[in-house]
């Protein structure tokens, strides 16, 4: 799996703590979460290296995706944002 994030999204996690974590959400339609807040457990999850930070994953096996981008959204209220090859839902 191929991890990308922008500069932008790279500098915040770093300023908040150093790590990412992006799991599967499955209420409903499955949604990305990603957070710098550290879950209860941290088992499960897979850790990538990008620049200087830590993106930590939890994603179903058999579902990998190919790219998984991170970027930083909104422009008052910041908000990190994982997208599953293109899409914010598995599918």
């Amino acid at each position: 799996m191929l991890v990308t994030a922008t500069v932008e999204l790279r500098q915040y996690v770093l300023d908040h703590g150093g790590s990412l974590f992006v799991r599967c959400q499955r209420r409903g339609v499955p949604f990305l979460q990603a957070t710098t807040n550290e879950p209860r457990s941290l088992a499960g999850y897979e850790v990538f290296v990008v620049e200087e930070m830590l993106v930590l994953t939890h994603l179903p096996a058999r579902r990998r995706p190919e790219e998984l981008h991170l970027s930083l959204e909104g422009r008052r209220r910041k908000r990190t944002v994982a997208s599953w090859d293109g899409c914010a839902y598995m599918i």
